[in-house]
C-alpha cells in the first residue's frame, strides 16, 4: 500500500495531533483521496488523514490513540430541514405514541380522556390521512367512541377533525353556512361528519397553544440535539424560528452548551403587501452569516404554499377527481398559493439588497414556478447566482424549473421521507404524469442543481418514528432504493449511487449554509465532525444501509456521544 499523509501546509507538518483514531475506513468525501486509514486531529480541526503509519507519526508523547478495529467513518453528518423546539416540545410532558392508524388515534385518545379533567380540551396534533392505513380522516362519530364526554379533535393545522361535542360547543350544525376560506364537510344527509378543511377562524380557540416558555426552548434545543447526537447529526439547518427561538440558541452559545452546529433560518409572514414584506424584512437586525461556527443565522424563509399531505400544496394544474384521500371533492382545486407573487418578488429583491439568503416552503409544483419566477424576476435586476437562493421541499420540479435553478444556481432542500412515507397515498390523487416529477433526485443533480437531505423533523425524540423520521441513514437508503413503505418501488432511474446520497448530508448540506469550505468532508484544516458507525456504508448489502447506528459522534474533536 502506497503510504501517504495528506496535510493541508507544510506547517501543519510540524504539529503534534491531540488525537488519533486509526485502524479505519475513513470515507473522507475529499476528491482527492475519498478513502483512508486514519484521521489526526488537533484542536477542534482535523491534522491530518491518510495512512496509518504516516498519520501515527503526527502522534506526541501526549496524543490520545484510538484504534476502531475495521470501524467505518463519515463526515459529521448535517441535516437541511428540522424544526427541533417544536419536536421536542411535543413530548414535553411524556411520549407521543406512534399513529398509523384511525383505530392508533383513538387508542391515544381514550388514555388522553382517562387521564384528563372533564372540561379539559383533548387535541392531538399532525394526524394526516396519507400516513394512517384507512387513507382517511376519521369521523366524529370515531372520536365520540373514543372521548364522549370531553370535547376532542385532531388537527393538521389545516384539516381538523372535531367530536360531537366540540361541533356543539362551537355551534356548528347541519344549517352552518359554508365558510368562505375553508369547507364544512357533511354527509349524505347533511350533518357534519366532524371534517372541517381550512376556515382557522372556527377553531382558533382550540389551536392555541399555551406558547413555551424561555426555559422550555432551552430545554427543548439541548434535549434534542442530544438525540441528533445519537445517530451522528453534527450539523442541522433549523428551517423556521423567530426572536424567541433565535435567542435560546443564542444563550446555549453563550453558555457554551451547543453540541450541534446550527444554521437557523428566520421565518416570516410575508402577507399585506409588497411594503409591507419589505418592511418586515427591514426590522430584522442582522442577516445571513452572522455568527460562528456553533450557531449562525440561515436563510429568510417564508410559508409560500400549503402541504402535499393535506391536499393545500399549489399544483400547476388542479387536482382533479381523486382526492377522496383529503376529504374534499373539487376537481378545479389547485391548492393554496399562501403568498402572492409579488410578495414573493418583493421579498427576494429586498434579500438581495439586505444580504440575506433566502427560501420558501414550496411542496407543490405550482408554488416552485412561482417562488422561481420570484427569484428570475430578481435576477434580471441583480444577479443572484452565487447567493444560493433555495427552494425549501420543491417535491414535484419539472424539468423547464430544474434548467431555471442550476441557471440561476438555487439549491434544492429535499426530503425523501416524505416520498417515502407518502408516494403510495399520494399517487391516486397526482396521477402517473405528477408522480414521475416526486423528487427527482437523480435528474436534478445531473443538471447541476445541489440538492441536500434533510428530515423536515417536527414531532417526538425517536430518530425513527418522529414526524418526520430524521435518522439519516434510513433516508439516504430511500434515496438509494427509491422505495416506500408499501414495498414499491416508484421511478427507479432517480435512484442515487451511495456517494450521492452520503453528500446530500454532508458536502452538499454544508453548501446550503456557505460552509463547505469548513465542513461536510474530513480534509486537514476542516472543523473535526464525524461519526463512527457500525456497518461499511459503501459495501454493505444495501438493505442493511438503513439499519446503520452511530457508535461515536465527535464535534469539534471532542466526543459528544458514545455507545
Amino acid at each position: 500500500m502506497i503510504r501517504l499523509l495528506f496535510l493541508l501546509a507544510p506547517v501543519l507538518a510540524a504539529q503534534t495531533a491531540d488525537t488519533i483514531y486509526y485502524n479505519a475506513k475513513v470515507i473522507t468525501m475529499w476528491n482527492q483521496h475519498p478513502v483512508v486509514e486514519a484521521v489526526a486531529i488537533r484542536g477542534d480541526r482535523f491534522l491530518a488523514a491518510g495512512s496509518n503509519a504516516d498519520v501515527l507519526k503526527t502522534a506526541g508523547a501526549s496524543t490520545r490513540k484510538i484504534d476502531l478495529h475495521g470501524k467505518t467513518v463519515l463526515p459529521g453528518l448535517i441535516d437541511s430541514h428540522v424544526h427541533p423546539i417544536g419536536a421536542a416540545m411535543s413530548e414535553k410532558d411524556g411520549p407521543v405514541p406512534v399513529m398509523n392508524s384511525i383505530a392508533d388515534v383513538q387508542a391515544h385518545m381514550r388514555k388522553l380522556a382517562a387521564a384528563a379533567a372533564s372540561d379539559a380540551v383533548l387535541f392531538i396534533p399532525k394526524v394526516y390521512s396519507t400516513r394512517l392505513k384507512d387513507r382517511r380522516y376519521p369521523t366524529r362519530y370515531e372520536l365520540d367512541a373514543a372521548a364522549p364526554n370531553h370535547v376532542a379533535l385532531t388537527d393538521n393545522g389545516y384539516a381538523s377533525v372535531l367530536n360531537s361535542k366540540a361541533l356543539a360547543k362551537l355551534g356548528i350544525t347541519r344549517n352552518t353556512p359554508q365558510p368562505p376560506n375553508g369547507k364544512i364537510i357533511k354527509d349524505a344527509n347533511g350533518e357534519p361528519t366532524g371534517l372541517i378543511l381550512g376556515a382557522p377562524q372556527l377553531l382558533g380557540q382550540y389551536r392555541r397553544a399555551k406558547p413555551p416558555t424561555a426555559a422550555d426552548m432551552l430545554w427543548a434545543l439541548e434535549s434534542m440535539h442530544k438525540k441528533y447526537n445519537e445517530v451522528g447529526l453534527t450539523s442541522v439547518i433549523d428551517r423556521g424560528e423567530g426572536p424567541e427561538g433565535f435567542r435560546a440558541y443564542e444563550t446555549l452559545r453563550r453558555q457554551n452548551k451547543l453540541t450541534v452546529r446550527s444554521y437557523v433560518t428566520y421565518l416570516i409572514s410575508a402577507q399585506g403587501t409588497p411594503a409591507d414584506v419589505r418592511r418586515e424584512i427591514e426590522r430584522i437586525p442582522f442577516a445571513t452569516g452572522f455568527g460562528d461556527e456553533w450557531f449562525r443565522v440561515g436563510s429568510l424563509k417564508t410559508v409560500a404554499d400549503g402541504g402535499i399531505l393535506i391536499g393545500t400544496a399549489y399544483l400547476r394544474e388542479p387536482y382533479g377527481e381523486h382526492t377522496e384521500i383529503y376529504g374534499y371533492k373539487d376537481p378545479d382545486y389547485r391548492g393554496v398559493l399562501a403568498v402572492p407573487k409579488e410578495n414573493l418578488t418583493e421579498m427576494a429583491r429586498t434579500a438581495v439588497r439586505l444580504g440575506w439568503q433566502m427560501t420558501a416552503h414550496t411542496t407543490g409544483g405550482g408554488a416552485i414556478d412561482a417562488l422561481l419566477d420570484a427569484y428570475e424576476t430578481v435576477n434580471r435586476e441583480t444577479p443572484i447566482l452565487g447567493r444560493r437562493f433555495t427552494v425549501t421541499h420543491g417535491n414535484f420540479p419539472s424539468e423547464e424549473s430544474i434548467a431555471r435553478a442550476a441557471r440561476m444556481g438555487v439549491a434544492f432542500d429535499c426530503q425523501p421521507q416524505w416520498y417515502y412515507f407518502d408516494a403510495p397515498a399520494l399517487a391516486p390523487a397526482f396521477g402517473p404524469a405528477r408522480m414521475k416529477q416526486f423528487q427527482p433526485l437523480r435528474t436534478m443533480l445531473a443538471k447541476g442543481v445541489v440538492v441536500a437531505g434533510g428530515s423536515d423533523h417536527m414531532i417526538r425524540f425517536d430518530s425513527r418514528t418522529s414526524i418526520n423520521a430524521y435518522n439519516p441513514y434510513w433516508a439516504m437508503w430511500m434515496t438509494i432504493t427509491r422505495k416506500t413503505i408499501d414495498g414499491s418501488t416508484l421511478n427507479p432511474g432517480e435512484a442515487l449511487t451511495r456517494e450521492q446520497a452520503l453528500r446530500l448530508w454532508t458536502i452538499n448540506s454544508a453548501y446550503l449554509s456557505f460552509e463547505e469550505k469548513t465542513k461536510g468532508s474530513i480534509e486537514p484544516g476542516k472543523l473535526a465532525d464525524m461519526v463512527v458507525i457500525s456497518e461499511d456504508y459503501l459495501t454493505c448489502p444495501v438493505d442493511r444501509i438503513k439499519e446503520i447506528e452511530a457508535l461515536m459522534t465527535i464535534v469539534g474533536g471532542k466526543t459528544v456521544y458514545s455507545r
